[in-house]
């Protein structure tokens, strides 16, 4: 599997990125208009994105196809960009810099029935199409997250083992908290879905979106001893809040950084941010992670 499994098994804490769609909003993307069509229409600006991560210090950047499955795709007219949209965006990534390029896989769009029209056929069908043109372009390893559907998450790793058994595949759920606990939107437990996972293959796992950093670190310390896999962990700056202009997120970096520094004192192999966070926060959070109470020097995990 390669430099990056190595890495997330042995350590220190890999530093990933933070929001991309944020960014790319405030270089002019239109809300409502795909953010991976730019990987063709403005690739620049979506390197330059990559780019001021691993200024920051990120090892690892996500590619711009978080909306790259085909139904996704479809909605914007791009369904037939699928595979150009995939390739151009792991080369941008790598064209940043970054040690590691890792293919980023977000949900298709559509619910089973009776909440949605969904089909797990296709939706397999399409996360094979997108998994085979990002593996295709070479990254380091493959990102399922953002999963609220425990089923849909197990059909996004079957299907990206199958079309690319050499690379390391990370599944992440998103979480809220409830008075019983951490669960998804469809119910799904933490604990329980995180082992199935692991269980069903992935070679990490994790939690991202939804939570804030706080809550995110408790997430993580219900979690401690409870996987054998390296875990992933990238929460949002704090909760969304309407503004004239648009979302805020009323977190600041150091805040999020504090939080994220106890996140991998507690053994995450790999941190980093959601939505609202920018390279302002990965810069305070590596900051963090180097100092002399960072976690980097520090972190063990049993190998699986």
């Amino acid at each position: 599997m390669g430099a990056f499994l190595d890495r997330l098994l042995d350590g220190p804490t890999l530093l990933l990125d933070g929001g991309l769609g944020s960014m790319l909003l405030a270089r002019g993307l239109a809300p409502g208009h795909a953010p991976e069509s730019w990987n063709e229409e403005r690739p620049e600006d979506v390197t330059r994105v990559h780019r001021a991560y691993v200024e920051a210090g990120s090892e690892g950047v996500h590619t711009n196809t978080f909306g790259g499955h085909p139904a996704r795709l479809a909605r914007a007219g791009l369904a037939e960009r699928c595979e150009a949209i995939q390739g151009a965006a792991v080369r941008l990534a790598r064209a940043a810099g970054a040690p590691f390029v890792i293919g980023d896989v977000g949900p298709s769009g559509d619910y089973l029935p009776p909440v949605g029209r969904a089909d797990p056929a296709e939706w397999r069908a399409g996360f094979e199409r997108q998994g085979r043109a990002l593996a295709e372009a070479g990254p380091d390893a493959l990102h399922v997250e953002t999963m609220s559907d425990l089923r849909e998450a197990l059909v996004a790793l079957a299907a990206l083992k199958t079309v690319a058994p050499q690379l390391p595949v990370l599944v992440s759920m998103t979480f809220a908290r409830n008075k019983r606990g951490f669960f998804t939107v469809m119910g799904n437990p933490l604990v329980a879905s995180l082992r199935a996972l692991a269980e069903a293959g992935a070679d990490a796992v994790g939690a991202n979106c939804t939570l804030s950093s706080p809550d995110m670190a408790d997430l993580v310390a219900e979690l401690r001893g409870a996987l054998a896999i390296p875990l992933v962990v990238q929460p949002n700056a704090g909760q969304p809040q309407l503004a004239d202009d648009g979302v805020r997120y009323a977190q600041q970096p150091d805040a999020f950084a504090e939080d994220m520094t106890r996140v991998a004192a507690l053994g995450a192999a790999a941190v980093g941010g959601c939505c609202g966070t920018d390279p302002r926060f990965i810069a305070a959070l590596g900051s963090r992670l180097a100092g002399p109470t960072g976690a980097r020097s520090r972190r063990a995990r049993p190998r699986p």
